[in-house]
């Protein structure tokens, strides 16, 4: 097993053992599409090789900026998925840096506020069209630059994957201009240390600004072992990577294992629906990770009746994916396992499906880990779930809590810290030495397993849309912004078929509802706010509801939830509004009839109860 010829070593020392010598150094770590859709080939060595010009480079900048070898130095990227992101990885190895990957949907003020808060000392930035902005990736950068500006990072060090199509700015040089000085031979590796930081992956918290979570060398290594063992790879496995390089989802459960395994992986710029049989067929690829709604997609463009089974595709490993979508994705390729796991990028996985999982659950507890529910208020363990014969909670008061787990049982995946936020870092383990997920569960025992039900956020402040965690404050701040909202709040509900996302609701107050201008303030949204925050549903009130001391009554607008009724819908004063593919409607009593109607799968059920706190629902 290629696996067990690595163990013990570093990150660095695997990128050198397998692209340096040996009889790997000519086998392919990584496949890409050039510009005109062609399959392009990188071997270890040429991954070797690149990773030391990069390190040249990124030490040069490195003794530009008078930092030392000693000093930590955080190189961020803003990329798709481009073969210079893994170069970047193998880059920050060799000098024992830090890569950043900022979220491809960032614009604007968030932008500005991740690149400072990380304290990025250069950042390299892709050339292309950044979806749903109008603009590119680098003129995106450069706007942020100059509205709000950056605190550690010079225009100088900003440097462009390739020159743009059109109007590249002559200040910023690309890659290939820098590189060009660079051979690498007179570069010494700097030794790694598996204990400093190898990447920074954002989440969010409840303050609105994203949080960097530490993730050290050693760490990267351990979930690639972890990875190994939990989806059987070997060095004969291709695997499958569309979601972004700067998500755990893709690092942690494909390209490490990769990487550990001396196996190939084929990488797209972005997840393409159209194209996803396309690539699987070219490759052969054998294991795909996805991040919910992706595998809505392929079903959706593929039909139930289409028959992929010759394909070689064996394992997917997902997040978010209901038991629909995944019983109609294993039935078309006929795939030996649809792995959903449930965890956080901070402590990787902690519950997997199993073939005995009940349809309500999310998963078995991963061997060897110690998963608790705790009651918020008393923090003492909760009680075991009892279930009915329709899959419901019977003991919800006594059951639901806060899912945490222990550090100790975690190892090498433990939570290692936020950057630059020790108390928040120390505010998500408590003095038993448990970690705080931040979700709401219940636990159930069966045949003596244990299984998790995930029953959404604890708060309300809190929530996950395709695919990225955001926090509603820094949307409330911005949508307040807008001339005819007096006041405003953001909620999350399920959505009727995802068991992970939320879907955003806003509601705004304003003078007269019947007249607010509702295509304006969704245009506006789109212009200030990344894609994946905006809403689904956008409520409109004349009076928010509010506490005695002015403070808006969330809990009030959860049990309201979208539910129309005959009465709300003449009231002119309370109208609510469905955003659906980009196109504004009125949602009615009909409309909710019928999109309740949807929520067939238990654990969804589930979830709308705990949100909503209502059991009248279904």
């Amino acid at each position: 097993m290629a696996l067990d010829e690595v163990m013990g070593m570093n990150v660095a020392e695997v990128i050198k053992f397998y692209g340096y010598g040996g009889n790997k150094k000519d086998r392919t770590i990584f496949m890409y599409r050039d510009e005109d859709e062609n399959i392009q080939a990188v071997s270890f060595k040429q991954f070797y090789d690149k990773s030391i010009n990069y390190a040249a480079l990124i030490q040069e900048i490195k003794r530009e900026k008078g930092k030392t070898d000693a000093d930590r130095f955080h190189i961020g990227f803003f990329m798709q998925n481009t073969p210079e992101v893994i170069y970047l990885l193998g880059g920050c190895a060799f000098t024992n840096s830090t890569l950043v990957g900022l979220n491809n949907a960032q614009i604007g003020e968030k932008l500005a506020v991740d690149i400072n808060n990380m304290e990025i000392d250069v950042l390299f930035v892709d050339e292309v069209q950044q979806p749903k902005t109008g603009k590119t990736f680098l003129e995106n950068v450069i706007v942020a630059q100059k509205k709000y500006g950056f605190s550690t990072l010079d225009q100088k060090y900003i440097i462009a994957r390739k020159k743009q199509k059109n109007d590249h700015p002559g200040s910023i040089s690309t890659i290939g201009e820098r590189l060009e000085q660079h051979t690498g031979s007179d570069f010494t590796p700097v030794p790694l240390d598996s204990d400093s930081p190898g990447v920074i992956i954002f989440t969010s918290g409840t303050t609105g600004a994203p949080k960097g979570i530490e993730v050290p060398w050693k760490k990267l290594f351990d979930v690639g072992v972890v990875s190994t063992g939990m989806l059987k790879y070997t060095e004969n496995d291709v695997g499958y990577i569309c979601m972004p390089l700067n998500h755990s989802n893709s690092l942690y459960l494909n390209l490490m294992p990769a990487l550990l395994n001396g196996a190939r992986v084929l990488i797209r710029r972005r997840f393409s629906a159209t194209n996803f049989v396309k690539d699987i067929e070219e490759v052969g690829a054998t294991i795909w990770n996805s991040v919910g709604d992706p595998v809505m997609y392929v079903v959706n463009v593929l039909g139930n009746d289409v028959d992929y089974s010759h394909l070689p595709l064996r394992v997917v490993i997902s997040t978010g994916t209901n038991i629909q979508n995944r019983n109609v994705f294993s039935k078309i390729f006929d795939i030996d396992s649809f792995i959903e796991a449930f965890g956080s990028t901070e402590v990787g996985a902690i519950a997997v499906i199993s073939p005995d999982t009940p349809r309500y659950c999310v998963g078995e507890y991963l061997p060897g880990k110690d998963i608790k529910i705790l009651d918020e208020d008393k923090g003492l363990e909760c009680e075991l779930a009892n279930i009915n014969d329709k899959d419901q909670i019977m003991n919800f008061d006594r059951a639901v809590g806060e899912i945490v787990v222990s550090q100790k049982s975690l190892g090498a995946s433990a939570f290692t810290g936020y950057y630059n936020l020790p108390q928040e870092s120390a505010a998500k383990v408590d003095k038993n030495g448990y970690y705080h997920m931040g979700d709401l569960g219940a636990a159930v025992e069966i045949r003596g397993k244990r299984y998790l039900i995930f029953l959404g956020r604890t708060g309300t402040d809190r929530l996950r849309s395709k695919g990225e965690n955001f926090s509603t404050t820094f949307v409330e701040d911005i949508i307040a912004n807008f001339k005819k909202v007096l006041n405003g709040t953001v909620i999350g509900i399920p959505h009727v078929d995802s068991t992970e996302n939320d879907n955003p609701v806003y509601i705004i107050e304003a003078d007269n509802p019947d007249s607010f201008e509702i295509d304006e303030f969704f245009k506006f949204c789109k212009t200030e706010l990344p894609d994946y925050a905006l809403p689904g549903y956008i409520r409109v009130l004349n009076k928010l509801p509010m506490t005695d001391t002015e403070k808006i009554r969330k809990s009030a607008l959860l049990h309201d939830f979208i539910e129309r009724t005959p009465e709300r819908d003449r009231d002119r004063n309370d109208i609510l509004y469905k955003i659906d593919q980009g196109q504004i409607r009125q949602f009615r009593t009909g409309d909710y009839v019928e999109e309740i109607k949807k929520c067939a799968d238990p654990a969804i059920q589930a979830r709308f109860k705990a949100v909503t706190r209502r059991q009248d629902l279904f």
